[in-house]
């Protein structure tokens, strides 16, 4: 038997990226009625498209059985396209194939497009003769089974919009451009060595929403090399048959330099629309293309390495160019490309690309320098230093690993040295990318945080950068766009190592090339030597040295040192000087004429100052002071003298011990904003402290605070008040109510009895106590803004129930609460109050039912309840994450777990139940852990959990058997352990993602 194969099929299997499909198309048709004629023409028109057919030259004999290579052909075909003509159906060849057809499409979502050449498509569902009879004559022949199958096959294809032939010429010319954009996929290479994506993977598409009928525009963001390229094609890959068309465009920032831009829109409006002889002579007319033909698709369009506005703008600008259900996903190292978009789009957002923990990031190494999932135990320990130095960016463990690839143990040695001193070259140019994007005051900000600034308060960062302005507030915010350093909860600066490599190979280069320009020092023991070459000339900033030597360095800015000593005379000498860190400072300062007129943060943390220190007088020329940090001077136990410091805005008095209280002259220093007190062994503030109108944030955590101020209303620009564990706090005054900004009040282990109204303004409150004598009444709190709320009581023997009512607008929303209510029995509603997507019951000792929870949920942890036996799960539909943990076991009724259809997390420990019903029906379930559920006897089914990704399962010592462990594809570890009832597992050898397998 002879089989006619396109010439074009390596071409065409090749450019359309299938790595499995061996052709485009298949030709269903029956032989003596359009072999010559339409299948003949059409055939050359797919051909003259570039696209691979499967044809059969000759068709077969009566009576002659197909063959197993047919169905193969359609299996590895894209789209089938059945010829429905006058004799069609007398063929049982020709049914066979469409039943096998028709079979692949339920089940594989194979593309079926039917051509109705000479009968009608009611002709096929059998309302006439013309397949009626031919089908009666089979009968006889196949019998009663094989035929009715050929029936339903028929009827169902049918319903599919096929094409009328009228013009043989045209129709095939206009099927082939059709079949062509169905086809036209732009190829993205993957690489094999994928390490460690399935969970970003799995988190993007879940920002995608395909199923959502709105338009989205989704950013995957990070720093270079990161892996957002690699993110975006594997999504791309996993969620392209979801879209009518698609298009994937790599490297825009390159490919649209200079006019090239036009050049890019041409090529989105060719893989979108197709090659119908379209002119886009400039990009205005482009743009009017794209609004005007798109506007009807359902599009999946990413755009790679976006790093400008105009380049969104010229491609994707509103929401309304697309059909409904499209998605657009931009990868940039700049997130600020999105902001323009935000108003365009409904759904604008942004996804931070990760970097790879160490079990991920040893193994990506090992598959790139060894060729395997794990290094050789010779080679294990200079593997792990190798990890280390690249933090877990894929683009420097990939170019290490291949570098070091057969290379000696030496080779191994000098390349860690080298790469102490920045990245390898693969690493640094594209890195540079991103440095070289920064005008030069951001470059200066970028360079001091790599080589010092690392883990200091960006605050006081942002003081000397204003000072010599570097224009802090815009740059800072540019690297931050850029992903180029972080702001950390305590508001420190944080940076990427390879950064911070990038950064000090970028200084010690410039230092070679001219000793005498500026210079920042960031390993101690340079220090002096710095100072002997530059001789007297500017330096920009010093990290280490505690010697006489920098008197030789008039320019410095920045001066860290520890311990050591100044001596001789500082005339003309530091004048620069903006910062000076010097923890454990000495208790006798020797220096003259020690002037540091533009000093603008002093940190003396760690000191054995006193308010006696003959160094005081000598700092009070810096009268531009802003920052004043005198953490853990425990030998303080008054302030010392403030009054030169006028301009002073953070003044930082944290674990000074012995320090009870606050002078009343502190209301001179009106340009204060930060003040914190925090495990010091203050009573109470002084009633002055209320005329401090600049205050902006007070903590006292840890302290001995007993009252605030009565008048504390007065201090109108108040944002934050800090108490946590404020054991002896008593009382908060009514005049709190009338801190109109005030966001965040945190009072934690305290004794108060009541709380007052609390101001409108709050998004953050946690209020907790071991004397209340009643729960709040929260309808006396009509918090409109809140965000968090934590709440904490115990005491009252009242305190037996929770009934929450109050008059809350039904679109407010909590984003965290966290309840400890130890007296509480039970929680029958939280009524139209407390609508948070996250809450926290913990140590509510005599909580025994929870009958209703707040329906917007999507993380509930229940912890250390031992009492709790019943627990209502029904409407929380789109809870994400559920966590049953105790201490003691207790809970023998989980209620509509069923109904928990977003469910991707489960938590149980100490457990009553002994089957947990519904857990079945999770199908969006990856984590399930149980343990310790000693009357556990059956679990069901888990065959359905195809996104399962972790299993563990502890102390279940009657649980006989788990079904459907070997079809969980998605599974990467399992943990079992002390289920003595459990005999056997059976084999999980081809589950290839697991990794961990413990039992």
């Amino acid at each position: 038997m002879k089989r006619k194969k396109s010439s074009s099929l390596e071409i065409g299997s090749t450019r359309h990226g299938s790595s499995g499909t061996k052709f485009e198309v298949f030709l269903s048709f029956r032989g003596s009625d359009t072999r010559t004629s339409f299948t003949d023409v059409l055939y050359h028109a797919l051909l003259d498209k570039g696209i691979s057919v499967f044809l059969d030259e000759h068709r077969i004999d009566i009576g002659e059985e197909i063959g197993p290579e047919i169905f193969q052909a359609i299996d590895d075909s894209k789209i089938c396209i059945p010829i429905f003509s006058r004799n069609y159906a007398s063929s049982s060849w020709c049914l066979r194939e469409l039943e096998h057809m028709m079979q692949r499409r339920k089940t594989n979502g194979l593309e079926v497009s039917p051509i109705f050449y000479d009968v009608e498509p009611s002709d096929v569902k059998l309302k006439s003769k013309v397949y009626k009879d031919a089908l009666t004559l089979h009968k006889k022949e196949r019998g009663v089974e094989i035929v009715k199958r050929w029936k339903e096959a028929l009827k169902e294809v049918a319903k599919i919009k096929g094409w009328d032939t009228k013009g043989h010429g045209k129709l095939a010319k206009l099927i082939a451009q059709k079949v062509l954009l169905k086809l036209k996929e732009p190829y993205v290479h993957i690489t094999d060595n994928l390490v460690g994506m399935d969970e970003s993977v799995n988190e993007v598409v879940n920002l995608l929403d395909v199923k959502s009928t709105d338009v989205r525009l989704i950013g995957i963001c990070g720093m270079g090399g990161i892996g957002k390229t690699t993110l975006a094609k594997v999504v791309y890959h996993k969620l392209s048959t979801n879209f009518e068309s698609q298009s994937f465009i790599a490297d825009i920032r390159e490919a649209s330099n200079g006019s090239s831009l036009l050049n890019v829109q041409r090529q989105l409006i060719s893989d979108i629309i197709g090659d119908v002889g379209f002119q886009v002579p400039n990009l205005d007319s482009g743009m009017a293309m794209i609004q005007n033909r798109f506007g009807r698709k359902k599009v999946l369009i990413f755009l790679d390495d976006v790093d400008h506005t105009r380049q969104l703008t010229a491609l994707a600008a509103k929401e309304e160019w697309f059909g409904l259900g499209s998605r657009i996903i931009v990868t940039t190292r700049d997130k600020s490309v999105f902001s323009k978009f935000k108003g365009q789009f409904k759904h604008c957002l942004i996804y931070e690309a990760k970097e790879l923990e160490n079990f991920e990031a040893l193994q990506l190494f090992s598959k790139h320098a060894f060729r395997r999932d794990s290094p050789p135990n010779a080679f294990l320990s200079l593997s792990e230093e190798v990890i280390t130095k690249t933090s877990g960016l894929p683009l420097a463990i990939e170019v290490a690993g291949s570098f070091l690839c057969d290379k000696s143990e030496l080779v191994w040695q000098d390349t860690l040295k080298k790469m102490h001193h920045g990245p390898l070259k693969g690493v640094k140019e594209n890195l540079m990318l991103s440095y070289e994007a920064l005008e030069c005051y951001q470059q200066q900000i970028f360079l001091d945080i790599a080589c010092f600034l690392a883990g200091y308060n960006k605050s006081y960062a942002a003081y000397m950068w204003h000072d010599c302005e570097f224009f802090p507030e815009e740059g800072i915010v540019v690297l931050l766009l850029m992903s180029l350093v972080k702001i950390g909860e305590n508001n420190e600066l944080w940076m990427h190592d390879q950064l911070k490599d990038l950064g000090r190979s970028i200084e010690q280069q410039q230092f070679l090339k001219d000793p005498t320009k500026g210079s920042r020092v960031y390993r101690q023991e340079e220090g002096p030597d710095i100072v002997q070459r530059k001789k007297g000339t500017g330096t920009v900033a010093v990290f280490g040295g505690t010697s006489k030597d920098f008197i030789k360095m008039p320019d410095i800015r920045f001066l860290h040192t520890t311990s050591g000593t100044l001596c001789g005379d500082f005339e003309d000498c530091l004048s620069e000087l903006r910062w000076l860190c010097w923890h454990q400072f000495p208790t006798k300062l020797q220096a003259t004429n020690f002037c540091p007129k533009n000093l603008l943060i002093l940190d003396l943390s760690w000191s054995s100052v006193d308010e006696h220190w003959g160094g005081w007088t000598q700092f009070k020329v810096a009268t531009r002071l802003k920052v004043l940090n005198l953490s853990c001077c425990d030998k303080l136990k008054e302030t010392p003298d403030l009054s030169a410091f006028l301009f002073l805005e953070l003044l930082i008095l944290r674990r000074c011990s012995e320090l009870t209280t606050l002078p009343n002259s502190i209301e001179m220093l009106q340009c204060l904003v930060e003040l914190d007190v925090s495990y010091t062994s203050f009573t109470e503030l002084p009633n002055t402290i209320v005329n401090l109108k600049s205050l902006k944030l007070l903590k006292m955590n840890s302290s001995h605070i007993q009252k605030l101020p009565k008048a504390i209303g007065m201090m109108e620009k108040l944002e934050e008040i800090y108490g946590e564990n404020c054991k002896w706090l008593e009382m908060i005054p009514i005049d709190i109510v009338k801190l109109r900004f005030l966001k965040i009040l945190k009072f934690t282990c305290t004794r108060l009895k009541n709380v007052p109204k609390l101001p409108q303004s709050l998004v953050s409150l946690c209020l907790s106590s071991s004397t209340a004598e009643k729960i709040l009444e929260i309808s006396n709190l009509n918090l409109p803004s809140i965000r968090n709320l934590e709440f904490c009581f115990s005491g009252g023997d009242n305190i037996s129930s929770v009934f929450y009512k109050s008059e809350r607008r039904p679109h407010a929303l909590y984003s965290s609460s966290s309840m400890k209510l130890p007296s509480v029995t039970g929680i029958s509603s939280f009524g139209g109050w407390l609508h948070c997507t996250e809450l926290q019951l913990s140590e509510c000792k005599n909580l025994r039912h929870i009958l209703r929870l707040p329906s917007g949920l999507r993380k509930l942890e229940i912890r250390d309840c031992p009492l709790l036996e019943v627990i209502d799960l029904s409407n929380l539909e789109y809870l994400l994450e559920l966590r049953l943990i105790n201490d003691e076991i207790c809970v023998s009724d989980i209620q509509r777990l069923e109904d928990l259809a977003s469910l991707r997390c489960l938590r149980v420990r100490n457990c009553k139940s002994s089957k947990f019903s519904g857990l079945e029906r999770l199908k969006n379930l990856r984590i399930l852990q149980l343990w310790m559920c000693p009357f556990l006897q059956t679990l069901p089914n888990l065959s359905n959990f195809k996104n399962l990704q972790e299993f563990v399962l502890w102390c279940c010592p009657k649980l006989i058997e788990i079904e459907g462990l070997d079809r969980l594809k998605s599974l990467e570890r399992l943990d079992i352990r002390h289920c003595s009832s459990l005999r056997s597992l059976p084999n999980l050898s081809h589950l290839k993602k697991l990794k961990m397998n413990r039992w």
